[in-house]
């Protein structure tokens, strides 16, 4: 068998290629023996020249050698590059020197500080702002109960018999046993 080192032409290539690609890859044993290549060089080239179908590529253009594909860019090009003195220094030094401009810095500096420092603020102003309302929500229901627990002993304390002034003879009864004594009364 022959090495895969030896230079073919794109035309040898391509038809041992489309051979492979015909028997659709297989019995491709028979082949390497009838062209003296191994079978992995023609299953390169077979996948080379699928690709370049599915890519709708030029096929002629697919097994170039690297040689022709050298002499198709060795074109001489000639290039002019205009540049200022920095670029030119540059150049030289090799690396661009930077040139900071302050004054810009510092606003961008200052502008930020103030921005950070604002937002600081707020979180703080929504903190108190928060804590407040909670304080006073809290004092508020505890008012409430407060109020409700006075309402409830008075409540109680117009709906019980107890003595007032025993000394006097002064008791108290509920308000309904009263109203109904006076409307009993008269």
């Amino acid at each position: 068998m022959a090495s895969e080192d030896k230079n073919y032409t794109s035309e040898f290539k391509r038809e041992v290629a489309q051979k492979a690609l015909d028997q659709q890859k297989q019995d491709l044993d028979k082949l390497s023996d009838k062209y003296e290549l191994p079978v992995s060089v023609i299953l390169m080239w077979a996948t080379e020249l699928e690709n370049a179908i599915d890519n709708n590529a030029d096929l002629d253009e697919v097994f170039a050698s690297e040689e022709e594909a050298e002499e198709a860019t060795e074109a001489p090009q000639e290039v002019d590059i205009e540049a200022d003195d920095r670029v030119a220094e540059s150049v030289a030094h090799g690396v661009m020197d930077d040139k900071l401009n302050y004054k810009r810095l510092v606003f961008w500096s200052v502008l930020g500080t103030i921005l950070v420092i604002i937002f600081v603020k707020a979180l703080l102003e929504m903190y108190q702002l928060n804590e407040r309302q909670l304080k006073d929500s809290v004092s508020a229901d505890s008012e409430y109960y407060q109020v409700n627990k006075m309402n409830r002993e008075a409540e109680e304390e117009l709906n019980s018999f107890g003595v007032v002034d025993a000394e006097n003879d002064v008791y108290r009864i509920p308000i309904d046993s009263a109203i109904n004594k006076v409307a009993a009364d008269k």
